[in-house]
């Protein structure tokens, strides 16, 4: 018997952020397949740095659900979702998450990022967090954003050392990756040091 999925009821905004050669945008169920077919092509190269999987990690059903939470975390101003496109083609390379937005006298947040394996090393990632850092400080307002990344992962800590975050400190056993607890480098960028900031705010 053929089930038809239900729909998610969506709460983002008509909100698409534009570089060279990138666009980024919340995502859509229209995005399942070439997120499916890009995550599937990567597990082996994203899985070791992200959360444990669920089953099934490419089902529609399961896309369905991420975004549908994803859009209720932006409505309630939690976190922002993005999924990273190329401009030439419109080809799906990536993910971007600005995760636990914090007001009040904080200001801060903290970012999350994949990408494609075949787009590493090309300055895509780096083109989309100074996308994502024009976001945070010129849009949202914040005054802070946090990173972090495992000790290992040499190429993630060039890349936010590059877009100006400073390594502030080691944190043991930070966050659950692949289903183990995790030490982490914690990085910091305050808008007094972003290079697209200003020094009066």
């Amino acid at each position: 018997m053929l089930r038809r999925l239900k729909k998610p009821s969506l709460e983002f905004p008509d909100l698409v952020l534009e570089s060279e050669r990138l666009f980024m945008r919340p995502p859509s169920p229209d995005d399942w397949a070439a997120w499916a077919k890009v995550r599937r092509a990567n597990q082996d190269h994203i899985q070791p740095f992200e959360p444990l999987w669920p089953q099934e990690p490419f089902s529609e059903a399961l896309f369905q659900r991420r975004i549908e939470r994803q859009s209720q975390e932006w409505a309630l101003g939690y976190a922002q979702a993005f999924l990273i496109f190329k401009r030439e083609d419109g080809a799906l390379i990536g993910g971007m998450n600005i995760n636990n937005i914090c007001r009040g006298a904080a200001q801060y947040a903290a970012l999350g990022y994949w990408i494609d394996k075949a787009h590493e090393g090309q300055g895509y990632m780096a083109e989309a967090i100074a996308l994502t850092l024009a976001h945070c400080f010129e849009t949202l307002g914040l005054h802070r954003v946090n990173a972090s990344c495992l000790p290992h992962n040499i190429r993630s800590k060039k890349t936010l050392i590059m877009a100006g975050f400073k390594q502030e400190g080691f944190a043991e056993k930070y966050l659950q990756i692949n289903g183990v607890w995790e030490d982490h480098l914690l990085f910091g960028l305050p808008i007094e040091e972003w290079s697209g900031g200003k020094s009066e705010i």
